[in-house]
């Protein structure tokens, strides 16, 4: 998993570097809460977006999610902002999953994204 922490809210493009050297980019799902995923930036991208999060029931979503989708995509990124107490909870739920993943988290201390490779 390759976890994304920050508070800039730019964070997409650092993802979309990643993106770019380990996919293709049209087997890679953007997963994320109603009105949150940057749609003018994906839509150039030509990526799929899920927007069937929310926020008090993110594991279950999560879960319900990738049991749907099985095998469709080589990565999926879960574009959450979630807290930091999630991270674990979220590394556990995808872990069985073959899909690449990666998470952004919500970091106050960090406006530069910084990028762990897990």
């Amino acid at each position: 998993m390759i976890i994304i922490k920050g508070n800039n809210p730019r964070k997409i493009d650092k993802i979309w570097e990643l993106v770019k050297k380990e996919h293709t980019g049209k087997k890679v799902a953007i997963v994320g809460y109603p009105g949150e995923i940057p749609h003018n930036f994906i839509r150039a991208k030509q990526m799929p977006t899920y927007e069937t999060m929310t926020k008090h029931n993110t594991l279950d979503d999560l879960t319900r999610f990738l049991k749907d989708t099985k095998d469709r995509f080589e990565a999926i990124i879960l574009y959450l902002d979630c807290e930091s107490h999630l991270i674990e909870s979220i590394k556990e739920t995808t872990k069985s999953y073959k899909e690449k993943f990666i998470l952004t988290v919500y970091d106050e201390n960090v406006y530069e994204q910084v990028v762990h490779r897990e």
